[in-house]
């Protein structure tokens, strides 16, 4: 059976341009490396590489297993932030990445009262739609992430969670001719300003479903990246906009009112990514059971 370490000595080279200087990466001798392509190539049938006066230059053969070994060093990688991140939760620590509304709007009251019943628990939080791509899923405990929204590519081991759900409401300035109303239609709405947060977001996306299932297209329109300028602008009378009911009644200081639109299936549904339960640390575990109690809020 072909070993890691000759595979991944083979990227070195390629990477590097010689044994010496795959060497030295490796933290291995010069000795060590030539032996480790030796056995590959004796093991593949045919020549890896062909030494030049710079250096080695990869065969086709051995140019062909580059990508398959590239994807062998990210699962060994994951493998080692997983075993790592164990190691350390075992002593404390919990990794979140959330979307910005969620750790706004949601999770506060239960990371507060959490961090209150376990002190030495070392919270390492990461808010903001950005983190939601750029972190690697090894060294990450929990993932928030609105429904409907753009998350990023998991590995097979996270489990998916539904959390919590939460109507979508209309908001309108003070004095809007919506504001109030009882009886509004989709169809009303298209002839006023629509402020929004960007594609792919969960609110906006359970919005423009319930359009597109009558047919109605919204033409005026302004995008901001965050809730919070959603509530700004609509204060400021620039338009209506849509937001989960649990962030309006947490912001009293919006100058807001409500309109009741017809029958509709706009919910806010959240949702919790997790390693499964086998890979799990006890910390996660506590966690896990604390955040899904209503009651740890209260």
């Amino acid at each position: 059976m072909v070993d890691d370490e000759q595979l991944l000595s083979l990227l070195a080279v390629a990477q590097y341009g010689s044994i010496s200087a795959a060497a030295e990466h490796l933290n291995r001798g010069q000795s060590a490396i030539s032996e480790r392509l030796r056995k590959l190539t004796d093991q593949v049938g045919e020549p890896l590489y062909t030494r030049e006066v710079n250096g080695v230059k990869l065969t086709p053969a051995g140019a062909s297993l580059i990508p398959d070994i590239e994807r062998l060093r990210r699962v060994l990688r994951d493998i080692d932030s997983v075993i790592k991140r164990r190691k350390t939760l075992a002593e404390g620590n919990l990794n979140i990445v959330s979307t910005s509304l969620i750790t706004n709007y949601f999770l506060i009251p239960y990371l507060s009262r959490f961090r209150l019943e376990y002190p030495h628990i070392n919270l390492h939080i990461k808010s903001g739609e950005r983190y939601m791509h750029d972190v690697a899923a090894g060294d990450v405990d929990l993932f928030f992430y609105e429904g409907n929204s753009d998350i990023p590519e998991l590995p097979d081991y996270f489990d998916s969670i539904p959390w919590q759900d939460n109507e979508i409401v209309l908001v309108t300035p003070l004095n809007h001719s919506l504001a109030q109303r009882t009886d509004l239609t989709f169809e009303e709405i298209k002839d006023y300003s629509i402020i929004w947060r960007e594609p792919g977001s969960g609110v906006r996306n359970a919005v423009e479903k319930e359009f597109k299932k009558r047919n109605i297209i919204l033409e005026r329109y302004i995008e901001v990246a965050d809730i919070e300028s959603v509530g700004s602008l609509v204060s400021a009378n620039l338009g209506v906009g849509f937001m989960s009911k649990k962030v309006l009644t947490l912001r009293s200081d919006w100058k807001v009112s409500t309109a009741t639109l017809e029958t509709h299936e706009m919910i806010c549904l959240n949702f919790m990514a997790a390693p499964s339960p086998g890979r799990r640390s006890r910390v996660l575990d506590k966690f896990l059971e604390w955040i899904q109690d209503p009651a740890k809020t209260t």
